[in-house]
């Protein structure tokens, strides 16, 4: 009896619950669980082969992106439902291609090492990481790359780490790969403002007016 209700239950599943599950939930889990095991490597070896203060620096930088990858695995698998989205095909491309762009900017080639920016931008990407992390975790089961409303988040940090990342070494492609970051970023925020404000037309446009588009005030009383 047991093993014929589950059967029915999988029948009544939608197409969509389906794709949402595979596409939407495990996919992207593995897939940033690949980044999740290259950060748990290079933390191992930064720790090792700690000889200096400066390589406790790096051993913190690998140890937050650890933290932000695992909440993002973590995150996609048991994210809310969503109330509202955007799957046009261009929409998808610019939001996930926008982010791995980032990503991707430190391992383009052409760039120079520049040893007089090198500590200031170690500190940039930590304090990057660092405040991603915190946006990931006050974002909980209401995150996504693509424009999507699950829950109205009102408050909390939101922040770019990719910048410090790739200062000290950017090559022209670097440059051009977090330009291209930051207007997809732009756009994305345009598309996401529109269904929030289907998804929430009671209590979105009241928070749309207190908080600033760009550069808003984690710490401004709400």
């Amino acid at each position: 009896m047991a093993v014929s209700g589950v059967a029915e239950l999988v029948q009544r599943r939608s197409g969509a619950y389906w794709r949402d599950l595979v596409l939407g939930r495990l996919l992207p889990s593995l897939f940033f669980g690949l980044f999740l095991t290259r950060e748990l490597v290079l933390l191992w070896g930064g720790v090792q082969g700690i000889h200096r203060p400066s390589d406790l620096l790096f051993v913190l930088q690998q140890a937050l992106a650890l933290a932000y990858f695992g909440l993002l695995v973590v995150l996609y698998a048991v994210r809310l439902p969503q109330r509202g989205t955007d799957h046009r095909l261009a929409v998808i491309f610019i939001a996930f291609s926008g982010t791995f762009a980032a990503i991707g900017a430190s391992f383009l080639p052409g760039g120079t090492r520049r040893e007089g920016l090198v500590v200031f931008a170690d500190l940039l990407a930590t304090a990057g990481l660092a405040y991603s992390v915190w946006g990931l975790a006050y974002l909980r089961r209401s995150f996504s790359i693509i424009p999507e409303a699950r829950r109205l988040v009102r408050g909390g940090p939101y922040g770019l780490s990719a910048i410090g990342v790739n200062l000290a070494t950017a090559g022209l492609l670097s440059v051009l790969a977090i330009a291209y970051f930051i207007a997809c970023e732009l756009a994305r925020i345009r598309w996401e403002e529109r269904i929030l404000a289907l998804a929430f037309p009671t209590e979105y446009p009241e928070y749309a007016r207190r908080v600033p588009r760009y550069l808003p005030n984690p710490f401004a009383r709400r």
